[in-house]
């Protein structure tokens, strides 16, 4: 993420100073879009280079981000990030305090932090300008499917393939565990925006089996019909008036000739749905955050939410601040 964000930074004009990385140790930076650009070891200052803004790709939890972000903001730049559990700074849980910390941090130096990617666009913008051609709303229900081929090993979730349902409870693996689900985070800002309140929060893990027997290369095996070929992370909010707002994050391998989608639901008046293909997550989370840089600088300072930041939008280029 951290190489394809710095391509499409300078295709848009944007002077990239430096990129840190966690180790330079048998890494490759001849691409040509580093060419120029400092790489520097996560311990090394910000303040020489004089930057305006600093992107950040490399977690998706708060803990993670805590410290480069803090550092950042101490030196005079704003944040922009792809971390998931950054969308959403603010609901009660065992993240608030340093959500809280961080706001303060920002706030103290007049800086801004938000998190950006596919929850910006595709599950904050994209289905609240679809709402507002219903008259009534019941349910909506937003499900993206997410395909585990396209990940390294440490994320296909190897272990937890080719089970039966009952094996994948068995073995824990529909536990809920304490880290924010993607979509818990992700709808809050959706249900701020339409002005309904979260009055209750149900969260699960399934397993998705395969219909069929599916041959996985990356696996280097079948997964038979029948077993776990992904699974999917489903949050249930209950919302004042009755609505009730889903999501549905699935995380699987994809039979042969079907793609990634991203797909948006109504129930009401009138019933209808809206449908991605061709989901390239990783271009969409690259270019939704160097198309908000201006938008985090021109902010009001502090940890914001996507609904704080202007609507995004196409940036054919980007200029520097000054």
């Amino acid at each position: 993420m951290g190489r394809m964000t710095t391509k499409y930074l300078r295709e848009k004009g944007v002077d990239v100073v430096a990129a840190y990385v966690r180790t330079t140790e048998g890494k490759d930076f001849s691409a040509p879009e580093l060419q120029g650009v400092r790489i520097c070891r996560p311990d090394e200052p910000f303040e020489p280079f004089g930057a305006d803004i600093a992107l950040m790709t490399h977690c998706s939890r708060l803990a993670d981000l805590f410290e480069p972000a803090a550092k950042a903001a101490r030196a005079g730049l704003d944040v922009l990030t792809i971390a998931e559990d950054a969308f959403e700074p603010f609901y009660i849980d065992s993240e608030t305090a340093r959500a809280r910390e961080l706001d303060a941090i920002f706030r103290a130096n007049g800086r801004t932090l938000a998190s950006v990617g596919v929850q910006d666009t595709f599950w904050f913008a994209q289905p609240l300008s679809f709402l507002a051609s219903v008259q009534r709303l019941d349910r909506i229900i937003g499900r993206n499917i997410c395909d585990l081929s396209a990940f390294g090993s440490a994320g296909q979730h190897a272990g937890q393939m080719g089970l039966t349902a009952d094996e994948f409870h068995a073995q824990g693996h529909g536990a809920v565990s304490d880290h924010r689900g993607i979509f818990e985070v992700a709808l809050r800002p959706l249900c701020r925006a339409l002005g309904l309140a979260v009055l209750s929060t149900k969260v699960t893990n399934e397993p998705v089996l395969a219909e069929a027997d599916m041959p996985v290369a990356r696996l280097g095996r079948t997964i038979r019909k029948g077993t776990t070929c992904g699974m999917m992370e489903r949050v249930v909010f209950e919302l004042q008036g009755g609505v009730v707002a889903e999501g549905q994050f699935i995380m699987r391998f994809l039979p042969e000739g079907e793609g990634a989608f991203n797909e948006w639901v109504v129930e009401g008046l009138p019933g209808m749905n809206m449908r991605t293909d061709n989901f390239h997550g990783d271009v969409i989370t690259c270019a939704s955050l160097v198309n908000r840089v201006r938008d985090v600088m021109d902010a009001e300072p502090g940890f914001l939410s996507v609904d704080q930041l202007r609507a995004p939008r196409y940036q054919p280029a980007l200029a520097r601040r000054n």
